[in-house]
């Protein structure tokens, strides 16, 4: 009897990892907070479908005050080679970055936070430095906590911004895209450890 029942709960056991999982979450570790591990995404009337990269929390000040958290996103399937954060600013394929504010700051201090990273990260911002001001024009009052900023971007469509459940406009030029990437993912990002953790789930 006690033989039948280890063998049964061997099967059982095989059964449980071999077949295929549903689609799950993943949890941001600080705060608990989740994220699916799969997302669709509608482009030209078709849906598309991207997998997690990883998620983070940005904290500031020796205190580690927690400013917000973020997932990032890829189409699935794609391969990212070397370095993988720069693979993934450089790659030209569906992608998208979540943020979720956990505390309120300044119109300045957002726009800030993107710009003095980016600078950074390029010598020159020519190439896309109208498209930067058009971006910074979308934050037209101060950011407030449980703000959720979505930037989408579609091959062929360009980069989406949402603040809020509203799109706030569309920047065709990928080198501004790529630009933004830099700020989670460039050679000189926001933070390290934020940049491992936002791949971690590669």
């Amino acid at each position: 009897m006690a033989r039948s029942l280890r063998t049964i709960s061997l099967i059982a056991f095989v059964l449980l990892v071999t077949l295929p999982r549903t689609a799950g979450a993943i949890v941001e570790k600080k705060t608990k907070t989740e994220y699916p591990d799969q997302i669709t995404i509608q482009a030209g009337g078709q849906d598309l479908e991207l997998t997690v990269t990883g998620v983070g929390l940005r904290e500031k000040t020796f205190m580690k005050v927690d400013v917000y958290t973020i997932v990032s996103y890829v189409a699935a399937g794609e391969k990212l080679d070397g370095d993988k954060g720069l693979s993934l600013v450089a790659l030209d394929a569906p992608k998208q970055l979540r943020m979720d504010l956990r505390r309120g700051f300044s119109r300045e201090k957002l726009v800030n936070s993107f710009k003095e990273v980016i600078e950074k990260n390029y010598d020159d911002l020519a190439p896309f430095a109208a498209d930067m001001e058009t971006f910074f024009g979308y934050f037209t009052k101060d950011a407030e906590e449980n703000d959720i900023l979505i930037f989408t971007y579609l091959p062929g469509v360009g980069l989406t911004t949402n603040l809020n459940g509203e799109d706030k406009g569309v920047i065709a030029n990928f080198e501004f895209t790529q630009a933004l990437w830099t700020v989670w993912f460039g050679e000189k990002p926001a933070n390290g450890g934020l940049k491992k953790a936002l791949l971690s789930a590669l």
